[in-house]
């Protein structure tokens, strides 16, 4: 279930985000802290190479979905992030999708 859950929400990430600058934009980037730090205070499971794969199956650039991955891992190894523009975004986000199974 939760691979269901990383797909949709990586797909909800990619209609929102620019997938064509990748997390260039600043509130981009936020989002997407946003939406895997949600997942992981969630338990779920935050795997580079399954994010990669779904972000180009969503249309990102390779360094794009790399810088991603890389990104999903990092929180999902507990590592601190910086997120400078909070909009709230991911909690209800992950509470929705999860809502959905």
């Amino acid at each position: 279930m939760s691979d269901s859950i990383v797909k949709d929400c990586i797909e909800t990430l990619s209609k929102i985000v620019n997938v064509s600058t990748g997390l260039a934009h600043p509130l981009d980037d936020s989002r997407a802290k946003e939406l895997f730090k949600a997942l992981h205070a969630k338990g779920v499971v935050l795997d580079e190479d399954e994010i990669y794969d779904i972000a180009i199956a969503n249309g990102w650039k390779d360094s794009h979905a790399k810088k991603l991955s890389q990104l999903a891992e990092k929180i999902g190894n507990g590592g601190r992030v910086v997120i400078k523009h909070p909009r709230g975004w991911g909690e209800p986000t992950v509470e929705k999708i999860m809502a959905s199974y």
